[in-house]
């Protein structure tokens, strides 16, 4: 599968098997293991399919169980566990052969109610004052050419900016801020399960990056290896992927080799969603991680 935003969308439209079962895959190329960003957004796609059209994606939660592997299919399993006048709420097991690598949990409401409040963006330069992701990296570029990674994936889907980039081999010990303006490379039109799924998918790349940021070690050091363990969102207010947003991000602790991420999502100056996920980082010899 080329990695291009048409597939792109084309993989996160899980194909409906059964009343409340479905299928996924994955891009093949890069990385081995199932980017976690695509396992939140096709959870989010299979869970809104069985749910009213009038109930609205406003949280959800997930864990990931095992490392997905990428040249296998995925099933989604979904449950009703809530099916209210104002709320639906759903729960999910994704397997591959028979082995859950992932669970998580939805809930979805009726809009109600007209008092809206929006915490405003912080004072950031523009998108075109800041340094773009190729540019920062065209020195480095070279080290993806023999590496299994989700970064080339990202890069290839996704435009992005930032004041605060840093080396991928050694970035020395950094504070666990980050702030970065994305947007999607094309159009994704305007279905606002689609749009959040896409939210949910380019936010897992950095919550756990910058809680971790403070070790000192850059995503491509063969020294450590990272996962992440769980990760959860809200959606205050519709997004347009395809347009600027900025994720301003934040890591307030480390523990036990977990770092807590936080991060928030801004579009047109409002606070848009809210994403925080826990990740681990260890540094070990080649055949002792295991999660």
């Amino acid at each position: 599968m080329s990695l291009t935003v048409t597939n792109l969308l084309r993989l996160l439209r899980v194909q409906r098997e059964d009343e409340n079962v479905f299928k996924g895959w994955s891009p093949v190329e890069g990385a081995k293991r199932i980017y976690g960003g695509q396992m939140l957004a096709q959870s989010i796609m299979a869970m809104g399919q069985t749910v009213r059209d009038s109930h609205l994606l406003h949280s959800m939660q997930g864990y990931f169980l095992q490392p997905g592997d990428v040249t296998r299919e995925i099933t989604f399993e979904v449950r009703r566990v809530r099916e209210g006048r104002n709320f639906s709420t759903r729960l999910l097991l994704a397997f591959q052969d028979g082995t859950p690598i992932f669970s998580g949990a939805a809930s979805f409401q009726a809009p109600e109610g007209e008092h809206e409040r929006f915490a405003p963006m912080p004072p950031v330069a523009s998108p075109q004052d800041m340094e773009s992701e190729e540019a920062f990296y065209a020195s480095e570029r070279h080290l993806l050419e023999n590496c299994r990674s989700h970064i080339p994936l990202i890069m290839s889907l996704f435009e992005r900016r930032s004041e605060l980039w840093r080396s991928w081999l050694n970035p020395g010990a950094r504070p666990p801020v980050n702030g970065i303006w994305c947007r999607l490379r094309a159009p994704c039109g305007d279905d606002p399960l689609l749009c959040q799924a896409l939210m949910a998918y380019i936010s897992d790349l950095d919550l756990m990056n910058t809680a971790m940021r403070p070790r000192g070690y850059g995503s491509l050091d063969k020294s450590t290896r990272a996962a992440s363990l769980d990760h959860a969102m809200w959606f205050h207010a519709p997004a347009q992927p395809d347009r600027w947003f900025y994720y301003d991000l934040n890591g307030p602790c480390a523990t036990n080799n977990r770092g807590l991420g936080c991060g928030a999502l801004y579009q047109d100056g409002r606070l848009i969603s809210t994403a925080v996920q826990e990740g681990l980082l260890r540094t070990r010899s080649p055949d002792s991680f295991s999660r």
